[in-house]
């Protein structure tokens, strides 16, 4: 993976780690080469993702119309699709969302991949499937030009072993694809952040994590302590952050759910300097502006990048 050594400084102890490429690299002359941002926070304007507490959708929002609209409005050109707002992955719908692409001038970072499949089965049929599914899905990906692909781990009761073992295959073909594998703190046995930083050094090549603000347990105070614990071990194998908000205030003046600011300057503090993904997501409904949203968390950003 041509990691480097560094000394990473949280909580006040020194900690040795081999660290991703994006820790050491030359900072960005223009902070918005730094930020790009995802379809998931715009998913009330997707059909296939619309909260049932909404009966009609004010502005749809579908693949094609991402890249020129986020550009237009947020000036972000480097954008995320999750793979639920994908209407299929058939070459002409694929090349219809490549031209969109290209003709905004933009430049696809990543896709997040959240179907079903569990790299970390136990049954090697139901594995193998999963396997041959995330590759299919790659093929799309390469098509579409994008960087990287947000791969789960695997569900919560699986097998690190075989985790590790799909993983080997599916960064070694996205290699062969000039894609990168990220895995994100979201849901499943990765959740553990020494398993998770497990399967990426076992792995070793062509992934890397992608912590996210967000994801750990962070309603009590003792959880808000572990959270910030767990990223900081996450951070220093990063290609991106997902820089998840969470619950705003009705006006979207205020974040309220955990210190947003906390966690970009640690990330900058551990010396990261490659991008942040725009996201946000919560387990309930909540009816506010979210272009402001989207603002707010810009321009967090902005102010917190070294």
């Amino acid at each position: 993976m041509n990691r480097r050594t560094f000394i990473f400084n949280a909580a006040g102890l020194a900690l040795t780690a081999y660290v991703s490429p994006t820790l050491v690299r030359a900072a960005a002359e223009d902070k918005m080469d730094r930020i790009a941002m995802g379809t998931l926070i715009m998913r009330y304007r997707f059909k296939q993702t619309k909260p049932k507490e909404m009966k009609t959708i004010a502005n749809e929002l579908t693949l094609p119309e991402v890249a020129q609209y986020y550009r237009d409005r947020f000036k972000v050109r480097q954008i995320e699709f999750w793979s639920n707002h994908f209407e299929s992955i058939e070459p002409a719908y694929l090349t219809k969302v490549l031209n969109s692409i290209q003709a905004a001038g933009s430049k696809l970072a990543d896709v997040q991949f959240d179907f079903d499949y569990d790299l970390a089965d136990p049954n090697e049929s139901k594995r193998q499937q999963s396997v041959k599914t995330v590759k299919q899905w790659i093929d799309a990906c390469a098509f579409l030009g994008s960087e990287c692909v947000r791969v789960n781990p695997g569900r919560p009761r699986g097998s690190v072993e075989n985790s590790i073992k799909s993983l080997e295959e599916v960064a070694g073909y996205a290699k062969s694809k000039n894609i990168v594998v990220i895995t994100a703190n979201h849901f499943g046995l990765e959740m553990n952040p020494d398993v998770h930083v497990k399967i990426v050094k076992e792995v070793g090549q062509n992934i890397y994590t992608e912590p996210d603000f967000g994801n750990y347990p962070h309603k009590t105070d003792a959880q808000t302590t572990a959270m910030f614990e767990s990223l900081a071990k996450v951070i220093p194998y990063a290609h991106i952050i997902s820089a998840k908000a969470e619950y705003f205030s009705s006006d979207v003046s205020k974040h309220t759910s955990y210190d947003f600011d906390k966690c970009i300057r640690m990330c900058e503090d551990a010396g990261f300097k490659g991008r942040y993904m725009v996201s946000q997501y919560a387990d309930k409904y909540q009816p506010i502006d979210y272009e402001k949203a989207a603002d707010w968390i810009i321009e967090h950003l902005k102010a917190n990048m070294k």
